[in-house]
């Protein structure tokens, strides 16, 4: 019995030590919804490839100066239910770039989309930055 003991010791001395340490402490930086003008430049396509019924494919251009994020995508269907799916980890979109993600929908069977994405921001600025920095 031992090693359960020990396991669990593990568990609860990386789960408290994750908490309290973070990569953003004392950087004043916080994570933000786009504003209205922000969203003016991230575009997204969505689809599904040539020939294939799933999966649909989101692919998220940003055309802002920073990095963001995005955390969970939504598809209402055309029967009025929905599909959501959560990103873990969140995708990236570096500066001037675009990623692609995809969720479990048939083609066809979509009425509308939503994408949620974030950045991060100094408490003092109002440009998205790495938060790394």
């Amino acid at each position: 019995m031992p090693l359960p003991i020990a396991l669990t010791f593990f568990v609860f001395a990386f789960s408290t030590l994750a908490n309290a340490w973070s990569p953003f402490a004392g950087k004043d930086i916080a994570e933000v919804a786009l504003t209205p003008l922000e969203l003016q430049k991230i575009k997204v396509a969505a689809g599904w490839a040539k020939g294939e019924d799933r999966p649909l494919i989101l692919e998220v251009t940003n055309g802002l100066s920073g990095p963001i994020h995005c955390g969970a995508a939504s598809v209402e269907l055309n029967d009025g239910k929905k599909v959501n799916k959560t990103f873990i980890p969140k995708f990236s979109i570096p500066a001037n770039a675009s990623r692609s993600a995809s969720m479990s929908v048939i083609k066809g069977s979509m009425k509308s989309y939503s994408l949620n994405c974030y950045c991060y921001k100094k408490a003092d600025q109002n440009l998205c930055v790495s938060p790394t920095l």
